[in-house]
């Protein structure tokens, strides 16, 4: 049997796989998400369990669970509500153990460019234990170890993707941005540790911009590492830590691709401690050519992402997609074009098959 495939059709086939490549690549949201935990988690070893084959007792692990909360939401276009979430709770342990009642408290929300997260955990007494005994079935004896440790621990994370279609030029152009993080790192009874990790990042995971932090309560110190202006710096020091600067960020996009940002603020607690990003981590600033045009695709305001343009300050800030893409259509990232000839390659492999 013949069967012809024509120019025009072998076209929109490629159109056709061109299209849902740039859709499987294309994505923005505004995601927020809050979790809290205390428990306890105990091990024991014990021939009971079978040996291993080395001839040594297995040992089973289990966890004990005074208290757990969790909530996250999402939002993919203006219309739906920013996600917001809280979660934790007032949580007692056992108290034949020593261990303490401890209060979590977690805090995720976001909004079109900015991040805000906290967490905090307060009343936290660390508990371990370790002691031999016995299993006694009927008339069987089996000697046992037991090691047993309690924990607790609080999250908020914030995270918003956004695409903008950005035209107006050729080849490659430079962007830099500018993102103001304000907060705190701090403990509580002298015991935990207070994180901060954010990030920016390209489709391709590539770093713009990040700072990571942490303080230890039971030693007094912190420790932060920034990258900013394409430079990593550490920096160190003693009693809690208070942020409140500017981050830059700059990359190489190409002319008519989408350009893909992915901003990601997380705070975390282990044991007592409050790390306090609630304020802010604000995209304030989005530097792009002279010239350029740029559309937001997620339909957020330019505003929100602090965008302007160098040199003169001409620009354009497209209300719709057309107005970046211009007369040629969007440029594919190579990936995409590896989509396209995969999708040729199985229409030519279907024309021969037919063919024979």
């Amino acid at each position: 049997m013949f069967f012809r495939v024509s120019l025009r059709t072998l076209a929109l086939l490629s159109l056709s796989a061109l299209a849902c490549a740039v859709q499987a690549q294309s994505q923005f949201r505004v995601f927020a998400e809050a979790y809290g935990r205390y428990y306890n988690d105990v091990q024991t070893t014990s021939p009971v369990f079978g040996l291993d084959p080395g001839g040594n007792p297995n040992t089973v692990y289990g966890t004990i669970n005074y208290g757990v909360d969790y909530a996250s939401a999402a939002a993919y276009d203006q219309l739906t509500s920013l996600p917001s979430v809280t979660a934790g709770g007032t949580w007692a342990g056992d108290a034949s153990q020593g261990m303490t009642t401890v209060t979590s408290h977690a805090y995720g929300m976001t909004d079109w460019g900015s991040n805000h997260a906290s967490a905090s955990t307060s009343g936290f007494t660390p508990v371990s234990r370790s002691y031999d005994g016995q299993f006694i079935v009927g008339s069987n004896t089996w000697p046992m170890h037991v090691e047993s440790s309690n924990a607790s621990y609080a999250v908020g994370r914030s995270t918003w993707e956004e695409l903008y279609q950005i035209g107006g030029g050729t080849g490659t152009g430079q962007f830099t941005g500018t993102v103001h993080i304000d907060g705190t790192l701090a403990g509580t009874l002298g015991s935990g540790t207070a994180t901060l990790d954010w990030s920016l990042k390209t489709f391709s995971n590539q770093l713009v911009a990040s700072v990571n932090a942490s303080y230890d309560a039971a030693a007094d110190l912190w420790s932060m590492n920034v990258f900013s202006n394409g430079l990593w710096t550490n920096t160190t020091g003693n009693g809690p830590l208070t942020i409140n600067a500017d981050v830059i960020g700059g990359y190489s996009f190409t002319y008519g691709a989408a350009l893909y940002l992915k901003s990601e603020l997380v705070t975390s607690i282990s044991g007592n401690g409050s790390a306090d990003f609630s304020n802010t981590v604000q995209f304030t600033g989005m530097s792009l050519p002279q010239d350029a045009t740029v559309f937001v695709m997620s339909g957020a305001s330019a505003a929100d992402y602090g965008i302007f343009f160098a040199g003169n300050g001409n620009g354009t800030i497209c209300q719709d997609l057309a107005c970046a893409v211009g007369a040629s259509p969007p440029v594919p990232e190579p990936g995409t074009y590896a989509m396209l000839l995969s999708g040729l390659g199985i229409v030519a492999w279907v024309v021969r098959r037919r063919r024979r």
